[in-house]
C-alpha cells in the first residue's frame, strides 16, 4: 500500500515549454487537475488545453512544466488529487489548499528549435541514418503497438506478412500504408480519410497509432523545412491528420497532436530527428536510445512514426523535396 503524504510539498521548475509559459500566464485561477499519474500531474486550464508538470527525469516538452521531482518520488504521493483547483500568484503555482506549490521563478524557458543549427547531411548519409534507427529499435524496442511494422521499413515492395503482426499492428496496416501514399503524393483529402481511421486506435492516454501519427508529422515537417523543401505542403497534410483528433482521442494525445503538426515535439523527439538529419551514427543511436525509453509502446510507436516521416518525405515519389 502507498503512503499518501500530507505535509506541503514545495518543488522548483527547472524549465517551462512556452506553449505552457503562455497558458498559465495569467494570475489566480489558472485551472483544475486533470489527471495525475507517477511522472506527470496534467492541469486542465480554461480553455480545455493542458499543462503537464513533471519530475525532472520526463524532460523538456512545449506543454511541460519540468520541476526538481527526482525520479524516485512519485506524484501520487504528494497528495493531489483530480478536480482539486489550481491557482497561480506571482511566479507560484498552488495546487488544493497548498497541497503542492511549485515555483516558476528561476524556469527557463524551453522552446524547440526547429530549424536545426548545424549543417545538414546528404541526402545518402540521413538515408544511413534512418536504417541505424531501424535496426536499434529492432533490436530493443517494444512491439506490443505498432512496432512489428519496423522489420518492414526500408524494404521496397515488401510483402506484408499479417500472420506475424499483432492485432493492432494488422488492423493499423491497411490506414498507415493508404496514409503513406496519399502523403508521398499530396493528396490532402486522402490523408485525412486515413487519418480518421488511425486516430485514437490502441489503448491507453496517447494509443499507439496517436504516437506513430505524432512522430510521422514532427519528422515530415523538420525534414522538409530543414532540407529546404515544401513545408507549407507538410503542414497543410499535418493540419489534416491533427484535425481529426478532437473526439476520437484522449485530450492529452490530442494535445500531443496538435503540437506534432507545428513541429513541436518533447525534446527527445526533436534530438533524435535533428541526429537524423545531421549527426554520426553514435549519436543516432544514443538518441534512438532515449526515445525508446518513453512509456511501455509509445517510444517505440514514435520511432515508427518518425521513420514513416522521414522516409516519406526522402522517397523518390515525393512531393516534398522534388528539384532539392
Amino acid at each position: 500500500m502507498q503512503l499518501v503524504r500530507t505535509r506541503p510539498i514545495h518543488l522548483e521548475a527547472n524549465s517551462i515549454g512556452l506553449t505552457a509559459a503562455r497558458r498559465i500566464s495569467n494570475e489566480g485561477r489558472i485551472g483544475q487537475v486533470h489527471s495525475v499519474f507517477k511522472s506527470v500531474l496534467n492541469i486542465l486550464i480554461p480553455d480545455k488545453h493542458l499543462v503537464s508538470v513533471v519530475r525532472e527525469d520526463v524532460g523538456n516538452g512545449p506543454i511541460n512544466i519540468v520541476t526538481n521531482l527526482r525520479p524516485d518520488v512519485s506524484i501520487t504521493a504528494t497528495g493531489v488529487r483530480i478536480n482539486q483547483e489550481i491557482s497561480k500568484i506571482h511566479d507560484l503555482i498552488i495546487i488544493g489548499d497548498h497541497v503542492l506549490t511549485i515555483s516558476t521563478k528561476h524556469a527557463s524557458v524551453y522552446k524547440p528549435q526547429k530549424k536545426f543549427q548545424d549543417k545538414t547531411l546528404p541526402v545518402e548519409k540521413i538515408r544511413d541514418n534512418l536504417m541505424k534507427v531501424r535496426n536499434v529499435t529492432r533490436a530493443i524496442g517494444n512491439f506490443e503497438g505498432l512496432g512489428q511494422l519496423i522489420e518492414y521499413l526500408g524494404k521496397e515492395g515488401a510483402d506484408f506478412d499479417n500472420k506475424k503482426l499483432n492485432l493492432l499492428a494488422r488492423k493499423a496496416l491497411p490506414s498507415i500504408l493508404a496514409l503513406l501514399q496519399a502523403t508521398r503524393a499530396g493528396s490532402l483529402q486522402q490523408v485525412r480519410g486515413s487519418a480518421k481511421k488511425l486516430v485514437g486506435l490502441g489503448l491507453g492516454l496517447t494509443p499507439s497509432a496517436d504516437d506513430m501519427l505524432s512522430g510521422l508529422m514532427a519528422s515530415l515537417l523538420l525534414t522538409t523545412l530543414n532540407l529546404n523543401g515544401n513545408p507549407d505542403l507538410a503542414r497543410k497534410i499535418n493540419n489534416e491528420i491533427a484535425s481529426c483528433a478532437p473526439g476520437r482521442t484522449s485530450l492529452l494525445s490530442e494535445e500531443y497532436l496538435m503540437q506534432a503538426a507545428s513541429g513541436n515535439a518533447n525534446e527527445s523527439l526533436m534530438v533524435l530527428i535533428e541526429k537524423i538529419l545531421t549527426g554520426k551514427p553514435e549519436e543516432v543511436e544514443s538518441a534512438t536510445r532515449h526515445v525508446l525509453t518513453i512509456g511501455e509502446t509509445s517510444g517505440t510507436d514514435m520511432v515508427l512514426g518518425i521513420l514513416l516521416g522521414s522516409w516519406s518525405s526522402l522517397s523518390e515519389d515525393s512531393v516534398f523535396l522534388k528539384g532539392v
